[in-house]
């Protein structure tokens, strides 16, 4: 009897045993990523309808702008390893507002990015460049900051700029046809027709 109850707690303490360093080790995975914002820097002359990192939606970006706005979150190791890539997928279109055809489809686009070597968790800045290039930079400052290891601020051509779109003028004018339309059913009181005299009808009383 004092054997079976030696094997049983024996067993029950491999068991704890086996809980506690299984624990020990999901916790030390959790301790091991970091969690950040994302932002995103579009240096193209295209509107980025989305972005995602890993699967993280970043949010939009127009074009020759970024920063200022963060989408959480994104998850990454803490310390920083040869190999470390991330999946960037994105949609982009013209930016012109008029665009027709193929130009205003949104493509999706996709890149295994190598994350760029840091020294401690920070924000994860998301750089789309030209000619469908894309660089990851981990840091708690942010292009324009002197101390960014980055690329600078997107910086528009003085060049760059399109017609107002033009649907906004044929949306105005039949918001203009609509409200005359609406005015003109409205009949005020004064202008409501009126029978003649004669043509009125008689309550009982006036009729004696």
């Amino acid at each position: 009897m004092k054997l079976k109850r030696t094997t049983l707690m024996t067993v029950i303490l491999a068991a704890l045993t086996m809980m506690i360093a299984a624990c020990s080790k999901s916790e030390g995975r959790a301790d091991d990523m970091a969690a950040s914002s994302i932002t995103a820097y579009n240096h193209t002359p295209d509107y980025i309808h989305q972005f995602y990192v890993n699967d993280a939606w970043g949010g939009n970006s127009f074009a020759y702008g970024g920063g200022g706005g963060f989408v959480c979150c994104v998850t990454y190791p803490r310390k920083w390893h040869e190999g470390l890539t991330a999946t960037v997928r994105w949609t982009t279109s013209s930016s012109d507002p008029n665009a027709t055809g193929d130009a205003a489809v949104g493509k999706w686009h996709e890149a295994i990015v190598s994350i760029e070597k840091y020294d401690k968790p920070g924000n994860v800045n998301v750089h789309f460049l030209p000619n469908g290039k894309v660089r990851i930079i981990i840091s708690s400052k942010g292009a324009g900051h002197p101390d960014y290891p980055g690329p600078d601020y997107p910086v528009m051509p003085p060049d760059f700029h399109f017609e107002p779109w033009r649907g906004a003028a044929s949306e105005a004018e039949a918001r203009a046809r609509s409200r005359e339309a609406h005015r003109a059913l409205q009949v005020s009181p004064d202008d409501s027709p009126s029978l003649p005299p004669e043509q009125m009808p008689l309550y009982p009383k006036e009729r004696q």
